[in-house]
């Protein structure tokens, strides 16, 4: 029975650990263009994905990429849900 119970615990401490990314806290915001008008724009990135989950995929990538360079903000310019799918975005870096 207690070998039961730790072989249970421990495949719930492995899915807990096998979250999606995608699910995931991410430091940059998605805004609208009129929410950034006080902040500097320096960069456009952009995303593409494929399958199921392309366009979760796509935005994920552009995301990653403003992160990277640590901008606080997203503004989706456009997404194209052909295949592969494609987004373009601006990335603004705000002072707060």
């Amino acid at each position: 029975m207690l070998r039961f119970i730790v072989s249970v615990l421990f495949i719930s401490l492995l899915s807990g650990c096998a979250t999606e990314e995608f699910q995931l806290y991410h430091r940059i915001n998605e805004a609208y263009d009129f929410e950034v008008t006080h902040c500097d724009s320096f960069a456009m990135v952009t995303g593409i994905g494929r399958g199921d989950t392309a366009l979760a995929d796509a935005k994920l990538s552009a995301i990653k990429q403003g992160e990277e360079i640590e901008g606080t903000h997203i503004v989706w310019l456009q997404i194209d849900l052909g295949e592969p799918t494609k987004v373009v975005a601006v990335i603004y870096k705000c002072l707060m």
